[in-house]
């Protein structure tokens, strides 16, 4: 073997110790990078920041006292708010709104929606309970718009008017 093969043979095998050694810490782009941590606060929204085609924001359902509602009790509103009212209400206050569905067994069971003191609650009132939630209740404004909730405040009135004696 000659000097110049020598030095390449050399070459090579302190390539592949130094590559061997390696502690694969070269492969760490993935690992650290910039994200916000689970434990860190989103940035704050500026004063006055409105979202764009955002609606008004409500804090509380009392906020909502005084909201008219826009959506006529129609056959088809009826129809939607009652669709709406099954699967996202009756689990909790039972198909007829007694309060006595199947979820009622395991917590407090909610109101009789024909009772007195929600027949007296303004349109703008459920409105913001089914929006906000109540006390005990969950908010069910994911995924639904602001005509399906309206339909469903239609649908628990026509509840309250077959409720009545």
């Amino acid at each position: 073997m000659s000097a110049a093969d020598l030095a390449r043979l050399g070459i090579a095998v302190v390539g592949v110790l130094l590559a061997t050694g390696c502690a694969n810490d070269w492969r760490t782009d993935m690992w650290f990078q910039a994200a916000i941590r689970p434990e860190q606060q989103p940035r704050p929204e500026p004063e006055h920041a409105v979202a764009l085609g955002a609606g008004p924001r409500y804090q509380d359902r009392d906020e909502t006292e005084k909201l008219a509602n826009p959506l006529p009790p129609t056959p088809e509103a009826l129809a939607r708010g009652q669709a709406v009212f099954l699967s996202r209400c009756a689990p909790c206050h039972a198909k007829d709104g007694r309060g006595n569905g199947p979820v009622s067994k395991f917590f407090p069971p909610p109101p009789d929606l024909a009772y007195r003191t929600v027949v007296e609650r303004s349109d703008g009132y459920l409105f913001g309970t089914v929006t906000l939630g109540g006390r005990a209740m969950p908010p069910q404004r994911e995924g639904l718009t602001p005509g399906d909730r309206w339909a469903v405040v239609d649908f628990i009135r026509s509840v309250q008017d077959r409720a009545k004696p």
